[in-house]
């Protein structure tokens, strides 16, 4: 090989050579300056925004929440204490029928009873004239008072009233017996007032067990009678609640079907403490021509009333009775009073009027925090 040619060999690899050695130079020029990260951004200063609402301190009534069934406070079961066919009256013994006070609800066939009962008021009848004579001669001074017993005595009607006698005039009438028959016939009179059922009030016959044509015993259940218009309703409440809760409280009733409201009040209070739920049972009375037996209705119990005292969220508070206020745009912890605690609100004093209080609750929040104050809106 020629030396020209080795000459050209060798420039020709210098050539190659220097263009690697930029090529590698350029590409670790570039790692090195993109290993340098850039300069970093100071953060921007952020401040969250919070939501408050201003105290406003007034009266606040606390009132406990319960349900239950609508029940007549007037009701009666109507029982007969004979036995005996029932007989058809007008109206009929129907469910829904209404009667007004003695007005007759149940008639009994009684003419057999009936008869046993005149018998014994004329067998008493008898009795007192078997003794007139004598009353003539030994006792003058009693005599007209029996005379003008039999005159009144009719043996279709209840048998009058002994007429009043001294000492020995007594024991002679009852030695002959006449005591013993009188009050014995009183005894038939009454129970012949029992085939007979009058209604006691005004009201509505809500069930019948019987009809017309029945076979009724001794004991036996005819049916409820109840006054449409007063009802109340049992609730039970827990223990803790009742003792707040007094006789004569107001209460706001609402028909779960219909949502009207009415107004009732607490009428009694149970002694007794249910074991197995801890709870006493508590009875409302409400007055309406528009309710019905058997309605499903809510109850508000108007339980205390506290004066100068703001409801706020109970979750706002922490363990030591404490909450955040806002003051130059800072949290500032508070401590409250907390007069009450309901399942959603607690009822606190302490704060004054148009103290601007955190209204919800803040992560990471801490005294001091600088905030973005907005009021919360209450529509």
């Amino acid at each position: 090989m020629s030396q020209n040619r080795l000459k050209t060999i060798r420039k020709i690899i210098l050539s190659v050579s220097g263009i690697a050695i930029l090529a590698i130079a350029f590409s670790l020029s570039r790692k090195i300056v993109d290993s340098n990260p850039p300069p970093r951004r100071q953060a921007e200063k952020t401040i969250k925004e919070v939501y408050y609402s201003q105290v406003l301190n007034g009266p606040y009534k606390v009132q406990i929440p319960a349900n239950g069934i609508l029940q007549a406070y007037q009701r009666i079961k109507i029982t007969s204490r004979v036995q005996g066919v029932m007989n058809t009256i007008n109206p009929l013994f129907k469910p829904g029928q209404s009667y007004k006070k003695g007005q007759n609800l149940v008639q009994i066939e009684a003419s057999e009873f009936r008869s046993n009962v005149i018998a014994q008021r004329a067998s008493l009848f008898n009795l007192v004239t078997s003794v007139l004579p004598d009353l003539q001669l030994d006792f003058p001074q009693a005599y007209p008072k029996w005379k003008q017993f039999l005159s009144d005595f009719d043996v279709e009607k209840a048998v009058p009233f002994l007429p009043e006698m001294d000492e020995n005039t007594r024991l002679f009438i009852s030695g002959r017996g006449i005591i013993s028959s009188f009050y014995s016939l009183q005894n038939l009179e009454k129970s012949l007032d029992f085939y007979t059922l009058n209604a006691p009030f005004d009201g509505i016959l809500v069930s019948a067990n019987v009809t017309e044509g029945s076979l009724i015993r001794p004991g036996q259940e005819l049916g409820e009678f109840i006054a449409p218009y007063a009802y109340e309703l049992k609730v039970a409440l827990p223990k803790s609640y009742v003792e707040k809760i007094e006789v004569g409280a107001v209460v706001d009733l609402k028909s779960i079907d219909t949502q009207k409201a009415y107004n009732g009040i607490v009428a009694r209070i149970n002694a007794k403490v249910i074991t197995e739920t801890q709870s006493v049972d508590v009875f409302i009375r409400v007055n309406s021509n528009e309710l019905r037996e058997g309605v499903y209705m809510e109850a508000l119990i108007g339980a205390l009333e506290f004066q100068n005292v703001f409801a706020l969220d109970r979750g706002l508070l922490n363990g030591d009775q404490e909450l955040y206020i806002i003051e130059d745009n800072q949290l500032v912890l508070r401590k409250v009073e907390v007069r009450h605690f309901t399942d959603a609100y607690a009822i606190i004093s302490g704060l004054e009027e148009g103290t601007a209080v955190v209204a919800q609750p803040i992560i990471g929040a801490y005294q001091g925090m600088e905030v973005a104050p907005s009021l919360l809106s209450t529509k």
